[in-house]
């Protein structure tokens, strides 16, 4: 094949693959030695759930982990999901988990305070807001302070150190945490480890072998396969791209690549076109509730999955009227996660299965004069399933503030992050 040729073709399939929505994350050919071994966390947290040092990586040491593991499964290492969801936008840690017996929270929010009416105590100081009680009723884990020790007011920043798994954003890290562990983990053979669902190509799905991909909904599988011949346009497309996915000894680097993305792509729209219409009831609608409810039928359908990420594709950052817009959109992930606990539960994966949450900060301590909250810094993560219930970790102090007014972590991100791994995956962080 001449090089032009070779663009063309190259031209030809990403237009193609675009068009149809299945985007190949992952196998993006590897990254510096110095982070392949150091992965996401610089440390790992031991089983007791305290930080232990990693091998010399040069990554950032986690701050201080909760004591008690949040993370427990009863389903074998091998058996194990995750499921994470991203709450887009910065969600309000002060507001999920609400330090209503704090004398100082009233005063800096004036404004947005939640009155101890509608907060689910778990002891004098702090409790879940009332709109998760479905999830605190099936057994919810929370985790106070989760932060950086070096905080950025920025969406794109922070969710970039996120999508990483880089804990101060200093870090030239070629994969995606996300991408990372479904290397530690997949089968690398599988139709797809890791999938987002509802984006494009995700920097958190990056990989280095492992086949990572995104997907905005379940319906775009009929693009890539399934036409029949009395279907022209769609069926010679369809094998126009069944035959770019297969390699060839003279193909450059990068077509291998290309081609590698196709394969993944049309071999995952496979499984998504023939999934088992049944489905269990009762999922409140939007897009996260979508996303939840074609997770619940993919990972009874294949067992090769093992991680999804889902953002929630609503907006968390409140810098009005957080009194009006807040309850409706934790409500809106109460439900849709007891749902597909429900669902889940039904088809007999409850032990299999964790849902976690992240989200690029928290919110400002005060509240500010249009009755919202702007950038802030540390907040809180919840988990559902094989969890041990209840708070863990330490809620920020409401007295003493950063130089800016602002929550100071009590955990870094990537002591959590190690907990998934190693405590739910038995992956040790520094892989």
């Amino acid at each position: 094949m001449s090089a032009l040729s070779r663009r063309q073709f190259l031209t030809a399939t990403l237009t193609g693959l675009a068009a149809t929505g299945v985007v190949a994350c992952g196998r993006n050919g590897g990254h510096p030695a110095a982070t392949a071994a150091s992965g996401a966390p610089g440390s790992s947290a031991s089983t007791d759930g305290t930080s232990t040092a990693a091998t010399d990586t040069g990554a950032d040491k986690p701050t201080s982990a909760p004591k008690a593991k949040a993370v427990s499964g009863a389903a074998a290492s091998g058996e194990r999901r995750l499921v994470l969801i991203e709450m887009t936008g910065g969600n309000d840690g002060m507001s999920t988990l609400v330090p209503y017996g704090m004398a100082r929270y009233h005063d800096l929010r004036s404004r947005t305070a939640i009155d101890a009416k509608d907060v689910l105590s778990l002891n004098d100081h702090v409790g879940v807001h009332k709109l998760l009680k479905p999830l605190q009723s099936r057994g919810l884990a929370i985790v106070a302070g989760i932060g950086t020790p070096n905080p950025d007011g920025s969406h794109f920043a922070m969710v970039d150190r996120w999508w990483k798994g880089d804990l101060r954003g200093d870090k030239s890290l070629g994969t995606g945490f996300l991408g990372r562990l479904a290397d530690s983990i997949g089968d690398p053979g599988a139709r797809a480890v890791a999938l987002s669902i509802g984006s494009g190509s995700h920097p958190a799905l990056l990989s280095k072998k492992a086949a990572t991909l995104s997907i905005p909904r379940a319906d775009v599988a009929d693009a890539l396969v399934g036409a029949t011949a009395d279907d022209k346009a769609r069926f010679a497309f369809q094998q126009a791209l069944a035959e770019m996915a297969v390699e060839s000894s003279t193909d450059a680097p990068g077509l291998v690549l290309a081609r590698r993305g196709n394969r993944d792509a049309v071999r995952f729209a496979t499984t998504l076109h023939g999934l088992p219409d049944k489905e269990v009831g009762g999922y409140p609608g939007g897009t996260l509730s979508d996303g939840l409810r074609l997770t619940a039928r993919l990972l009874a359908a294949d067992p090769g999955i093992r991680i999804v990420h889902i953002p929630m594709g609503v907006d968390f950052d409140t810098h009005d009227d957080n009194p009006g817009r807040y309850p409706g959109l934790l409500e809106n992930f109460a439900n849709s996660v007891n749902a597909f606990l429900a669902d889940i539960g039904h088809r007999g994966l409850s032990d299999q299965v964790l849902v976690a949450t992240t989200s690029e900060f928290g919110r400002t301590a005060k509240d500010n004069g249009s009755s919202g909250l702007d950038h802030g810094t540390a907040s809180c993560v919840l988990l559902a399933g094989p969890v041990k219930p209840g708070l863990h970790g330490e809620h920020p102090s409401l007295t003493k503030l950063d130089a800016d007014g602002q929550l100071i972590a009590t955990i870094g991100f990537d002591a959590y992050y190690a907990a998934i791994a190693q405590d739910w995956f038995g992956v040790p962080a520094t892989e």
